[in-house]
């Protein structure tokens, strides 16, 4: 007994020590010292119903990332037709659909289009055709699995902006089909963040058509609060072209009124302009086909033009963007180039050169200070690297704690965690005796590794949580309690205390072990399907399970066994 117990010994020593180790950080605070931090800085967050913060149920527009998905194969398929030699008169997407129409100049070429085209694209399946007409779509497993990489793709971008924004103990998961719940404790700005993570970021380099009229016709017919201006600008090979445009203060009204104007083939986006103090949003005709976009950027920062003394975003595109770029400057000279974030015109420099190096800038608003500036780069420029959401995400749930109300919980909690464990150690000390002070020694270690390994992983503990470290102080005790009980049975039958103790931890082992397997397996489905603080309760649980189980079993044996084999006792004071 005697080299097996100092084994057990030992090894429960260096688990106390190494705990203590880890907890120091949680229980120091700020107050740890810095040579120590380097040592070990890992200690137990606080979740958002303890230490207040944002609770928010973000919304992705599925229909929209199909849409634009369908609508960039129709542009491609432009470069495929004339490629394959297959003349058509239009292609665009069936308006409130995902399904493709294309109206081709020869009836035969339908036919062509499906054996020499559709067949490598297994993703579509044929509509309807009929003359020079085909109308093709998605199948509903692609379209399944768009919307599952959608959402996969949208948590992966608001994960890659929080850790970037700097909340460390940040919950992103899924709710549903199409929601992701985004918790962030700690939060101190709630409207930047909502700002940041409602962003699309879905960034477009579009040729602008200025010598395109599209609203002349539509002047004397305007709504109240639109207006039709133009002016002549140089165009490209140095010609004067008019620029003919629709300017507005009411963005909605705006783009309601162009629902209704034939665009005649070319898109129709809006820009901002400021006019003395007022906002204004103006109509810029562009090229329907997008022939650069934001995923080839490689990092985007922050810089200041110092003669002018304002903050840009500056970008970095990979060796394909590169190319795309320099190709895209080369050939349009003279002509103007809109940088489109969001469907919205940031700037439409004219190409003065042919841009090697892949490098572009965004510029901000002038309407603002210098630090609203610099905020607004920095917050930019992290959307843009983080990478553009696969579709735009709406607010559906917005909740904030306070710190206050977090503080409340705290203490209430602590409250509660406290009186419960004193009311169990006094019962067990009185009606066990030295039994039950030595499982009351277990419950105090067990509570103390709970901590540690909770420190150990930087786990979170949220209000839920605490529930579940007094649930897991009760399942320890109710071992002890059986175990007691178990030597009892075993003493009242006339054995010695060490074969008490032997049949005792012995026989109520597996009961042991059966009650808190099935405990555990409900704490891996809660923390497998839960969210924020329904995880945290379940990572409680669990780790005070495994901590539970070791105190009850193994550390109360180790002193029974050192008190009643050692000192030869004749009576268990039980």
């Amino acid at each position: 007994m005697e080299k097996g117990w100092w084994y057990k010994f030992w090894f429960t020593l260096v688990i106390v020590i190494i705990s203590l180790v880890y907890l120091i950080p949680t229980f120091m605070g700020e107050n740890t010292p810095e040579w120590y931090k380097k040592l070990n800085d890992k200690k137990i967050r606080l979740g958002l119903d303890l230490q207040g913060g944002m609770h928010l149920v973000l919304g992705v527009d599925l229909d929209k990332a199909i849409s634009d998905k369908a609508d960039a194969f129709a542009t491609d398929l432009e470069t495929i037709l004339k490629e394959r030699g297959l003349e058509y008169n239009k292609i665009e997407r069936v308006e409130d659909s995902y399904q493709i129409k294309i109206d081709f100049k020869k009836p035969e070429y339908v036919s062509s289009f499906q054996d020499k085209v559709l067949k490598e694209y297994p993703q579509f399946g044929v509509v309807s055709q009929s003359g020079t007409e085909i109308v093709f779509g998605f199948n509903d497993e692609y379209l399944n699995n768009l919307k599952r990489t959608a959402i996969d793709q949208a948590m992966k971008t608001l994960t890659n902006r929080v850790d970037q924004f700097g909340v460390a103990e940040r919950s992103i998961a899924k709710k549903g089909d199409n929601a992701i719940i985004v918790q962030l404790p700690g939060l101190t700005d709630p409207d930047r963040a909502k700002s940041l993570l409602g962003q699309t970021a879905q960034l477009e380099f579009k040729l602008v058509e200025d010598n395109v009229d599209l609203f002349s016709e539509h002047k004397d017919k305007l709504p109240e609060g639109i207006k039709y201006d133009y002016h002549p600008i140089e165009g490209k090979d140095g010609q004067v072209v008019t620029e003919h445009y629709l300017i507005s203060k009411d963005k909605d009204k705006l783009l309601n009124f162009l629902k209704g104007i034939d665009t005649k083939g070319y898109a129709v986006v809006l820009g901002k302009e400021q006019r003395e103090l007022d906002t204004y949003y103006r109509t810029y005709v562009v090229q329907k086909k997008t022939p650069l976009t934001g995923e080839f950027i490689t990092s985007a920062d922050v810089f200041i033009d110092h003669e002018e003394n304002r903050p840009y975003v500056g970008l970095s595109f990979d060796v394909q963007g590169a190319k795309i770029f320099e190709k895209l400057t080369a050939e349009n000279v003279g002509r103007r180039m809109a940088i489109v974030l969001d469907n919205i015109v940031d700037s439409a420099p004219v190409i003065k050169e042919k841009i090697a190096g892949g490098h572009a800038r965004i510029t901000l608003g002038s309407m603002k200070s210098y630090d609203e500036l610099l905020n607004e780069a920095n917050d930019l420029a992290i959307v843009l690297r983080s990478g553009a959401l696969p579709a735009p995400v709406e607010i559906l749930e917005e909740r904030t704690v306070g710190p206050t109300l977090g503080k409340d919980s705290i203490d209430k909690g602590i409250r509660s965690i406290v009186l419960g464990t004193l009311l169990v150690l006094l019962f067990m000390a009185i009606y066990y005796r030295l039994s039950g002070l030595i499982a009351d020694f277990a419950l105090m270690l067990n509570l103390f590794l709970i901590l540690a390994v909770m420190a150990f992983f930087e786990a979170t503990l949220t209000l839920p949580g605490m529930a579940g470290l007094v649930l897991t102080l009760a399942m320890a005790v109710d071992a002890n309690v059986l175990i007691n009980e178990r030597i009892r049975e075993e003493v009242r039958a006339g054995k010695t205390p060490k074969a008490a103790i032997e049949v005792g931890y012995g026989r109520v082992f597996w009961t042991i072990f059966d009650s808190n397997l099935t405990t555990l397996i409900s704490a891996v489905i809660l923390f497998q399907f839960g969210t924020g603080p329904i995880r945290g309760f379940a990572v409680t649980l669990t780790i005070g399970i495994i901590a539970s189980m070791y105190t009850a079993i193994v550390v109360t044996r180790l002193i029974m066994d050192r008190i009643y084999h050692s000192h030869k006792i004749e009576k268990i004071s039980i």
